[in-house]
């Protein structure tokens, strides 16, 4: 294997990785504890194994680069757990060192080649989990990625135009949303998903069914221990309602839930499984059903039975497939009625499709009379309600901003492909769906014939676009690389493949410089905001509208000065990072200053006028000019998001 620059790349990541572990923190001891678990556990292996590590010393740099990077993100997961299982962090601890010790036996078991594939993967694979609550999931994403590619030939053939032309619209669409931090997170694990996609195809489908395995054994884990914590919770009962479970959002956890399923169902009739593989898939298909119990997600359910119906429907010969149809709507209709009469859930109840509905139609008019070309980019939900088309009827807007202050937070479409129409648009859809068909073409791809050999992985895919139209989960991070990673068991090559052509994984020298100088660049920008936001978190209060808001008591009991920054410096760290800044400052001149920088740099003002306003009464600044800008406000916040009182 020929690598490029080995030493540099060496440096450049571990230097990375040691500056990410620098950066502010609020759980400084759980980082000691948990970086000595990590080198420990290496320590203890590679003196276990001392003579495979004389003799290949660059494989067991390779595992220590995993482990660290596995330790860096169970650091970031701790800082923003909110379950809190046992004492001291003990519970992440414990799924710390099982994780550990599936990397090591990995490592022990897989090829070198192989754990050169997989090893930064199964370290990325706690990032994927339902439960993560890390801030910026992408930076670990994209040092297992610069890990994976450093590990990788690069090729000497001509970059292909079709790669170079997708690149270039992933850029466009990431650079058109850099100011806004919540849109730019979103095209940066697209990118991502698009480069681990450029990856995955290239392996062999053991490789690929080992990290979706992998995948399944972390959600069993998670799910273990927080079943642990519900049966400790004096106030959890089953049948009661919820919107979210230690702030797990039910439809996440339903939606991520069915693909566990989904996949067990299908790795359950590969022809390789053993019988402890075979227990592994009853375990994870248990414990996704109890999700289901706990979250009553009509949606996934569902789309659960039709899945059920369409693997069954396709097992059965053709005189036994009417009697299925008919037994599967008998069974459809008795979980109907056990929903009406037993749940607060009923699949009878049109009230929240109607709110659906006001909120797709909301979406589709607002983007065709303000942005119809190009949509609103890859966060939609935070701009379409402050363009507001007026030709709605009143009732459906009711729906839109009852629902907004219900749930306390934007619109969002909860359809996939409503969702994606806000944000690229009329010319961005066709450009994306003639991408699409351009590269079947170009490939010469017979889609018939791949479903047709691919059944119950077209399945999967097919009832995922179905559960879409009802929701919208697959952009969430526990979905996302699953999907790519099912999806590329369609196209996956065989296992002769030739070597040479799995050098066309990520162009020419070029174009994997110009890949690993963003990512770098974008890690860093996510990092800084992370250890800047941690480092002074006890001067504001997170807020899902204003961003963050001061707290009353911050200078009384938090003195720390903080560093001020240039408009050029907040357009490069976004508006995250600016609004936190805004809230944080508390003398006069850099409230005026920030005020002037807000209306500089904020497309959508109804945010600044409601700073403004704020600002105004509090130092009792020109009180005479507030029903002049509140008058402002009224005209950009049609909605009323940033004038009820709680603000």
């Amino acid at each position: 294997m020929k690598r490029f620059y080995p030493f540099v790349i060496d440096f450049v990541i571990l230097v990375g990785i040691s500056i990410l572990f620098q950066t502010y923190t609020n759980q400084k001891n759980f980082k000691l504890d948990i970086i000595g678990l990590g080198i420990f556990s290496f320590l203890v292996y590679s003196i276990y194994r001392w003579r495979v590590f004389v003799k290949d010393p660059l494989h067991f740099w390779n595992l220590l680069h995993v482990i660290l990077l596995t330790c860096f993100v169970f650091l970031k997961i701790a800082e923003y757990d909110p379950i809190q299982i046992f004492p001291q962090k003990l519970g992440i601890k414990l799924v710390t060192l099982i994780w550990l010790l599936f990397i090591l036996i990995s490592f022990h078991k897989l090829s070198v080649k192989q754990f050169q594939n997989l090893g930064p993967f199964l370290a990325m694979v706690p990032v994927l989990s339902f439960i993560d609550f890390m801030a910026y999931p992408s930076v670990p994403i994209a040092i297992a990625l610069l890990l994976t590619l450093r590990n990788s030939d690069l090729p000497t053939k001509e970059i292909k135009p079709l790669y170079l032309f997708a690149l270039i619209i992933l850029f466009l669409i990431i650079g058109r949303d850099w100011w806004d931090d919540f849109a730019l997170q979103r095209g940066v694990l697209i990118l991502e998903a698009f480069l681990f996609f450029q990856i995955i195809r290239n392996w062999e489908k053991n490789d690929l069914i080992l990290f979706l395995k992998s995948c399944i054994f972390f959600y069993i884990i998670n799910s273990i221990f927080i079943y642990f914590a519900l049966y400790l919770d004096p106030k959890f009962q089953i049948t009661s309602y919820r919107e979210n479970v230690y702030l797990i959002p039910v439809s996440l956890l339903a939606s991520n839930s069915l693909l566990m399923i989904m996949m067990s169902v299908l790795f359950w009739f590969e022809p390789t499984q053993n019988k402890s593989e075979k227990i592994f898939l009853i375990i994870a298909f248990l414990v996704s059903v109890i999700w289901f119990g706990i979250t009553v997600s009509r949606n996934s359910i569902g789309s659960l039975f039709v899945f059920l119906f369409f693997v069954l429907y396709i097992r059965q010969d053709q005189t036994k497939k009417k009697n299925l149809l008919y037994g599967f709507i008998t069974i459809v209709a008795a979980i109907g009625f056990a929903f009406l009469f037993f749940t607060e859930k009923s699949i009878f109840n049109l009230g929240s499709t109607a709110v659906r509905l006001s909120i797709w139609g909301f979406y589709i008019i607002n983007t065709l009379q303000e942005n119809p070309f190009f949509g609103f980019g890859l966060y939609p939900e935070n701009k379409i309600p402050f363009d507001s088309a007026f030709n709605l009827k009143s009732e459906s807007l009711h729906y839109i901003k009852d629902y907004i202050i219900n749930f306390d937070s934007f619109p969002l479409a909860h359809n996939l492909y409503v969702q994606f129409f806000g944000s690229f648009g009329i010319l961005g859809l066709f450009l994306v769906l003639g991408l699409f068909f351009y590269c079947l073409i170009q490939k010469r791809i017979n889609l018939a014939n791949v479903f047709k050999n691919n059944q119950l992985v077209s399945i999967v895919l097919f009832v995922w676009m179905l559960h879409e139209l009802y929701d919208f989960n697959s952009l969430e991070i526990s979905n996302l690389f699953v999907l790519v990673g099912i999806s590329a068991i369609l196209i996956l090559k065989k296992q002769d493949v030739l070597v040479e052509k799995q050098n066309q994984v990520l162009g020419k020298r070029f174009s994997f410089l110009v890949i690993a100088i963003f990512l770098i660049i974008v890690s860093f920008r996510f990092s800084y905001v992370d250890h800047f936001t941690l480092k002074f978190a006890r001067k504001v209060i997170p807020h899902n509208f204003e961003f963050y808001l001061p707290r009353k008591d911050s200078v009384a009991k938090f003195n720390q000065s903080m560093p001020e920054f240039s408009l050029t410096d907040y357009f490069f760290f976004g508006n995250k990072f600016f609004f936190y800044n805004l809230a944080a400052k508390d003398d006069l001149e850099s409230n005026l200053k920030h005020l002037n920088y807000c209306f500089e740099l904020q497309n959508y003002r109804a945010i600044c006028y409601s700073k403004l306003i704020q600002f105004q009464s509090k130092e009792n600044y020109f009180p005479t000019l507030i029903p002049l800008f509140q008058y402002f406000l009224n005209l950009h916040d049609p909605f009323g998001i940033y004038q009820r009182e709680q603000l």
